[in-house]
This record gives C-alpha cells, sequence and structure tokens, in this order.
C-alpha cells in the first residue's frame, strides 16, 4: 500500500503543471545553450573557455575565472552577468563572441526571464515531459539522436 502511495504521489509530481521557469528552460533555454555556447562551455571538460562551465547549473552559479557568483543570480536576471554578455554590452565580454552568432532581442530575453524565474534546470526525463507537451511544431528523431 505504501508502494501505491508513494508510486502516485512520483506520477503526480512528474505531472505537475511546469513553472513559466521550467517551460523556458525546456522549451528555448536549454536548447539555446546547447547551439550558443556549450561548444566552449562544456563540450570538453578539459578546455572550458573562462573557467565557465555551463553544463549544468550548479556550475554556472559558480561562474569563471572572471566572475565569480554574480554570473547567475536567480530573480536578477538584468543583473546577472549571464543575461548581460548576451546584450553585448560588455566591452570584451559579448558573448557569443563572434558577431554573426548574436543572440537577437528574444532570445536574450529568455534568459533574462528564465534568470527572473528563479533559473530552474531540470533533468532530461521534466524536459521530454514538458517539450512533448507544450513544445510547438513536431519533434523529428534524427540520426544524431538529438530532436
Amino acid at each position: 500500500m505504501l508502494f501505491l502511495l508513494a508510486a502516485a504521489v512520483n506520477a503526480s509530481a512528474l505531472a505537475a503543471e511546469p513553472s513559466k521557469g521550467e517551460k523556458l528552460f525546456a522549451l528555448k533555454v536549454k536548447l539555446l545553450f546547447a547551439q550558443k555556447c556549450i561548444a566552449c562551455h562544456g563540450d570538453d571538460p578539459d578546455e572550458i573557455a573562462g573557467g565557465f562551465d555551463m553544463r549544468s547549473r550548479e556550475a554556472i552559479l559558480k561562474g569563471g575565472e572572471s566572475f565569480e557568483n554574480k554570473v547567475l543570480m536567480p530573480g536578477k536576471g538584468k543583473k546577472s552577468f549571464l543575461y548581460v554578455v548576451t546584450t553585448r554590452s560588455e566591452e570584451g565580454f559579448e558573448m557569443p563572441p563572434k558577431e554573426a552568432e548574436r543572440l537577437t532581442q528574444e532570445q536574450q530575453w529568455w534568459i533574462r526571464d528564465w534568470i527572473n524565474e528563479g533559473a530552474p534546470w531540470l533533468g532530461e526525463t521534466r524536459v521530454a515531459e514538458i517539450q512533448n507537451k507544450y513544445a510547438e511544431g513536431v519533434i523529428v528523431e534524427t540520426s544524431g539522436g538529438l530532436g
């Protein structure tokens, strides 16, 4: 009986309506980081640009060689350096570094708003649940394992 109760609570938690921040992460921010940031800040753990690892929330909170603690300030999107660098307004710290890969204003706002919502970082299962329920368009599996 206890097992059934625990299973029901777990299923209920997984089916819970996601917060705005969780939706932003699952539908926008996670993919944006994968496309624009992780190549330099996480693909090769031995060569992380600026010592700034973006593979987890905890790593982002630590900051990098140049900035600590203020890179990601949950609830303070405009003050978080992670957002500021995407606006390319901090000389010497324009991200992504190539002008051609500059984020759109909408993409910058996704990051700002995600931080304002507490910067939640979800596991793969929860991301998939949210994507399956709320993603626009059709997810197509590719041979590379990415949808």
